[in-house]
């Protein structure tokens, strides 16, 4: 089609009328996002993915969406031009469903070669020139031929006559509409019922969501207060509740299954790595080692897989965003001394392992829990310099 030439008066089908509406917007040269950017400044609604779906047809849309079409392309002048094109191949060629509502006709059937198009209400009108809003008596209730009432709202267009073309057998066709109108209804019954579930759905789900971020909420105010580091992070120490005179501090394995340093508990008469405190984002707080000899600072981290999971040992590479290096030192109870060693964003605590009370036990990951194996004293130590 000449883009130079689009003339909807001389438009003839509904092929050529999507060939027409194609070849505006590519003369436009506007992009979908751009189309549905001018649509909505006209106060028009016009998403990009409706107008890629109708340009791909070769059945007319709805009117409203040719309308916004014309109008985001710049054609509002010949406004008048297009939608009188289409309430007039309206009357001969089935309407595209694009969309779960419909402002065009209510069913765009084929009509009687006699039927004249109503442009002033995008209908067809039949030989008397009844439309299909209601008959001329305006009691907006039809009788079929069989003699059985139809509310206005429940009426399809008439088949076409017998002897055309498009009805070779004027019986058949009847048959055939009276059968499509329950389908018509059960299927506009089926899409009521899925937009009232949808915004069941919605509901709900924006209740659930409310509930959850309330209870959210809720639990952490119920959580126990943090140990208050100071933001320079500080030196410290952390010993188990009981028994008194072990802290925890750098050993061995005991099974020897694995031969790296773990945490345990130990007298804290004996040489050790010193421990540092250094805060991390919220609530959260990196436990460091400094090593003794070689004075490098290693990240106390839970295993969470290999022969030695569960167990804590020191590494290296400290990642702030870690969960396995973060912890939450949170007061054990409002009642009793001593903090609670939580893994960051679980519920899972340091404890010393089957609550052993004997110097060597490993510390080692579990539910949090009122053992009293979890529960430790922490000593801050004054001192204003941190770790090199």
């Amino acid at each position: 089609m000449d883009d130079d030439s689009l003339h909807p008066a001389d438009l003839r089908s509904a092929e050529e009328f999507m060939a027409a509406l194609r070849a505006l917007k590519a003369r436009s040269g506007l992009t979908l996002r751009q189309l549905e950017s001018r649509a909505a400044d006209r106060g028009d609604v016009l998403p990009r993915s409706t107008v890629a779906d109708i340009l791909r047809k070769q059945t007319l849309p709805r009117p409203d969406l040719v309308a916004a079409l014309v109008r985001a392309c710049g054609e509002q002048d010949r406004l008048a031009e297009w939608t009188g094109a289409w309430k007039r191949l309206a009357c001969a060629v089935p309407i595209a469903d694009t969309g779960p509502t419909d402002t065009g006709p209510a069913h765009a059937g084929l009509t009687d070669a006699n039927a004249n198009p109503d442009t002033s209400t995008g209908t067809c009108a039949g030989p008397d020139g009844d439309t299909d809003s209601g008959s001329g008596s305006g009691s907006g209730t039809d009788v079929d031929s069989d003699g059985d009432s139809t509310p206005s709202h429940e009426r399809q267009m008439p088949p076409p006559v017998a002897g055309s073309a498009l009805a070779p057998h004027a019986g058949q066709a009847a048959k055939s509409w009276l059968r499509r109108r329950p389908l018509v209804l059960v299927g506009a019954a089926v899409l009521v019922g899925a937009a009232a579930t949808g915004l069941l759905l919605a509901g709900d789900l924006t209740t659930s969501q409310s509930r959850a971020t309330r209870a959210t909420d809720a639990a952490r105010a119920r959580l126990p207060e943090v140990l208050a580091v100071r933001s320079a992070g500080s030196w410290a120490r952390i010993r188990p509740v009981r028994p008194a005179g072990l802290c925890l501090t750098a050993g061995r394995e005991r099974s020897g299954r694995y031969r790296s340093e773990v945490a345990v508990q130990r007298p804290c008469t004996e040489p050790g790595p010193r421990t540092f405190l250094q805060p991390a984002t919220g609530d959260l707080t990196a436990i460091k080692w400094e090593h003794p000899v070689e004075k490098v600072m290693g990240c106390l981290t839970i295993l969470d897989s290999g022969p030695a999971q569960g167990l804590v040992e020191p590494q290296e590479n400290c990642q702030s965003d870690k969960d396995a290096q973060l912890f939450r030192i949170e007061r054990y109870s409002p009642t009793a001394q001593g903090y609670r060693l939580r893994r960051a964003r679980t519920d899972l605590c340091l404890g010393i392992r089957d609550g052993a009370t004997e110097a060597g036990a490993e510390a080692v990951q579990e539910p949090c829990g009122a053992e009293p194996a979890q529960r430790f004293l922490v000593d801050l130590i004054p001192q204003t310099n941190g770790p090199d």
